[in-house]
């Protein structure tokens, strides 16, 4: 029967044919698009199973958890990237920014009472060891000459303290004291000039006056009779040792030796020196203090041991006693600042390496991967459309629009060819 219906005809000729490509395209984008995901499981007729079941996501899962991986630590997250982003972030201003934080919930956590003797008598437990460690890896780096803090830290002690260090008075007749009943003693003295007045010696004296001494002196020095004045006072002081101490310890006293030590020592200022002198003591103390440590390694090793109780019981009651609140907020600041320029400086010379030793022990492709092949079928669903959600809108609509363009098409061949 035909149609002769001019409204009817109309609606075949110009309306139906973009409506039902219309439709037909977005039926067949949306389709596809439901398959990649869907069903989840493989489905089974009398024990065949059905053409694309599951869907192409479900069944392909374990390939597309590779892929993504290869494509995210190849292309978008390599180690050249971590690398890169890493050291912007590393900057002083971030790092005193950690520290601050790090600092700042330490220190707040010292106002526990409880936890802080716990962290008391934990750190107490670990000082011993970290005590022992520190001195026998301090000598050795000595020793090998790996490591200059010993001298560091000497020369600053020196510069600071020894060469800038004064003696009163009070102190310097102490000293003087001690010099006087250790070393300046009428025996110490007696031997002293024994030990002077040898026959050589008397002998290389006699000579030097005949050949050095002026006329007038030379001639009173044969009348006195140097040499014959030296071995007798050597006789008296071989034959009368009693009575050469007792004459001795009188003149000490009637010249005011301890006195004189005294205002030595007081007077005595190491910054009036010349410099290289002052430079060369500086050395030499150093190269003692290193030569010390090498030469009572054990001893030191030993004591170290013998001393790990006193350490512990130390270190305990050190951080029972620690106040927070005593620590001055200018000293605090600068040491954070400290902390920080350190480790800025630190991380800026090490970060390179250390992540180049780090990234491929965390095995990122590898996490990925089983991470994403881990997901259920629902889950990759829900995050595949989560990211390209719009995406798969505008592939339904652009199906759509696909189908109205070729209805349009059909419109102009009805027209043509009737």
């Amino acid at each position: 029967m035909a149609i002769t219906d001019p409204t009817t005809i109309f609606i075949l000729k110009f309306i139906f044919p973009p409506v039902f490509y219309g439709l037909h395209g977005w039926l067949a984008t949306w389709l596809a698009i439901t398959l990649l995901f869907h069903p989840y499981d493989a489905k089974y007729i009398w024990g065949w199973q059905v053409p694309l079941t599951p869907g192409i996501f479900p069944k392909r899962r374990s390939k597309l958890a590779q892929a993504v991986a290869s494509t995210i630590t190849e292309t978008l997250l390599t180690p050249q990237d971590i690398k890169a982003q890493a050291e912007v972030l590393v900057t002083e201003k971030n790092i005193y920014a950690a520290v601050d934080l790090f600092l700042d919930t330490v220190l707040f956590e010292f106002r526990d009472t409880s936890k802080l003797h716990r962290l008391a008598q934990d750190i107490a437990d670990l000082s011993p060891a970290f005590l022992l460690h520190y001195v026998e890896s301090v000598v050795e780096s000595v020793e090998q000459k790996r490591d200059q803090r010993v001298a560091i830290i000497t020369q600053k002690i020196f510069d600071q303290c020894v060469q800038t260090l004064r003696v009163n008075y009070d102190q310097a007749v102490e000293i003087a004291n001690r010099i006087m009943e250790a070393v300046i003693t009428p025996d110490n003295v007696r031997n002293f000039l024994l030990g002077i007045l040898t026959p050589q010696n008397i002998n290389a004296m006699d000579e030097s006056i005949q050949n050095m001494a002026s006329g007038p002196y030379k001639i009173l020095a044969r009348i006195i009779g140097v040499k014959r004045v030296c071995y007798e006072w050597r006789n008296y002081l071989e034959k009368e040792p009693e009575e050469c101490k007792r004459l001795i310890a009188d003149l000490l006293v009637r010249f005011g030796i301890r006195d004189q030590i005294a205002l030595k020592i007081s007077n005595f200022d190491m910054r009036s020196m010349p410099l290289q002198t002052v430079d060369k003591f500086r050395a030499n103390v150093v190269d003692f203090i290193e030569g010390f440590l090498i030469e009572h390694k054990n001893d030191m090793v030993e004591l170290t041991r013998r001393l790990q109780d006193e350490a512990m019981g130390t270190v305990r009651s050190a951080i029972i006693r620690f106040n927070p609140e005593s620590i001055p907020r200018d000293r605090l600041e600068r040491a954070k600042k400290d902390l920080a320029s350190f480790l800025h400086a630190y991380l800026k010379r090490e970060l390179g390496g250390m992540l180049e030793r780090a990234i491929p022990l965390l095995g990122m492709y590898n996490l990925i991967a089983q991470k994403i092949e881990h997901f259920s079928s629902e889950q990759l669903e829900t995050l595949v459309k989560r990211i390209c959600k719009s995406e798969l809108k505008a592939l339904e609509y652009f199906g759509f629009g696909i189908g109205v363009v070729l209805g349009t098409l059909q419109i102009f061949v009805n027209v043509i060819v009737p």
